[in-house]
């Protein structure tokens, strides 16, 4: 295995076949899955510079134009200070490639983490801790979006299960090779995100949500606005209320207001679906209590409306 510089501060690591057949695949947290690539630990003796051990995204190396209009994302983001100096941001530090061919991205392995969207779905974890990592994740969202940049971060694909939670408790983004700096040359964004994906509602509001290629919308700030939004009401209703039809998504909010829910936090979620811009949902989640909490869920809504 060669490890040589490559430009702009982005090394390669070269493989064989033969090695890539004897690596690890990294076990993923229970319920999470990944169809786009395989997670794969190298060997100890491979560490960043400051001595972790790396995992490598591999991709598909028949997808060459692909992975090298990711990696042009990921220079952008590692030259510049702004969001390098983001520990939470776990940006790719590699291009590998596999018989000489690109093949994925390899970055820093977290170990012993658990993943953000495991923990927010489970019925095992209290309302405190999920409330916690919201905050945590909103925080870290505002970070990105107040950067100063002329290509900021799109995230794209914001979803819970793009989040993890490392051994000292604290929250970091995952999966940035897929997403994109808006604006730059060359560079554009995934078709696939989990929140905008057979969302046919959000094509209503061409102010906020872009038409893109096939149909599908291209991300933006208010599209990554949007995906936050949408983890937070389903981790309260412990369904993807994405995908409900109109007339439950505006019961169900009615359901929130009656249950005590802040009008202001209501009013964001109503103002989705329009051109309003709104403030930021989780100024409001320490209002809400673990008895609020656990009353919103889907099951006790559809008892309430007999649904």
């Amino acid at each position: 295995m060669k490890m040589h510089l490559y430009e702009n501060k982005l090394e390669t690591i070269s493989l064989r076949m033969h090695q890539v057949r004897r690596l690890k695949e990294l076990q993923l947290s229970k319920g999470v899955l990944n169809s786009e690539a395989l997670m794969l630990v190298l060997n100890k003796k491979h560490r960043t510079e400051d001595g972790r051990r790396i995992l490598f995204k591999y991709l598909d190396a028949q997808e060459d134009e692909k992975i090298m209009r990711r990696k042009e994302t990921v220079l952008a983001y590692l030259n510049r200070s702004h969001y390098k100096e983001l520990e939470e941001l776990i940006i790719p530090e590699y291009v590998v490639t596999v018989d000489s061919e690109p093949a994925g991205f390899a970055m820093p392995l977290i170990e012993n983490h658990q993943n953000l969207g495991s923990i927010l779905n489970s019925e095992e974890v209290s309302w405190e801790m999920k409330k916690e990592y919201l905050l945590e994740l909103g925080n870290l969202l505002d970070k990105v979006w107040r950067v100063e940049d002329p290509h900021p971060i799109i995230f794209g694909d914001l979803n819970e299960y793009n989040f993890i939670i490392d051994e000292e408790n604290k929250l970091n983004a995952i999966d940035l090779d897929s997403s994109y700096a808006e604006g730059l040359e060359g560079v554009e964004p995934s078709t696939y995100a989990y929140y905008l994906m057979r969302n046919p509602y959000l094509k209503r509001v061409p102010e906020k949500y872009i038409k893109g290629e096939y149909g599908f919308i291209r991300p933006n700030h208010n599209s990554d606005f949007y995906s936050y939004c949408m983890i937070l009401l389903r981790t309260l209703s412990t369904i993807p209320m994405h995908t409900q039809p109109m007339e439950t998504y505006y019961e169900y909010l009615k359901y929130l207001k009656e249950l005590g829910f802040s009008k202001k936090f209501i009013e964001i979620f109503l103002n989705l679906y329009t051109p309003k811009q709104t403030g930021n949902p989780k100024e409001y989640l320490e209002d809400i209590t673990q008895e609020m909490a656990k009353a919103a869920s889907i099951t006790n809504f559809q008892k309430r409306y007999s649904i």
